[in-house]
């Protein structure tokens, strides 16, 4: 939220890509399945805390990219790249933990 603010208020909007990312992947997609798991107590285990670690990581790693990609930096576009496949796994990994619970 700090991100948007400070976007707003210097009117210097190249990093709302990751404005945008960070709020679905860190806020949205980790608050949905974290009531997912208060819901559904047999899918809170050693799966969960890997599908968290690697949506971490993978967001952490996605922001840099995006952020370096933003600003014209092509050197991080790898960064973007890895942490995009970080992040689909995770999503994957969550999918295969809902079906096996649900």
């Amino acid at each position: 939220m700090l991100l948007g603010i400070a976007m707003g208020v210097l009117n210097d909007h190249r990093l709302k890509t990751l404005h945008a990312h960070v709020n679905l992947i860190g806020w949205v997609s980790l608050f949905l399945a974290g009531l997912y798991y208060r819901q559904i107590p047999a899918a809170d285990g050693k799966l969960a805390r890997w599908h968290f670690a690697l949506a971490t990581l993978g967001l952490a790693v996605l922001s840099i990219g995006l952020a370096g990609l933003a600003f014209g930096e092509m050197a991080f576009e790898p960064f973007a790249i890895v942490g995009s496949f970080l992040t689909i796994i995770s999503m994957g990994l969550f999918s295969w933990i809902v079906m096996r619970t649900s």
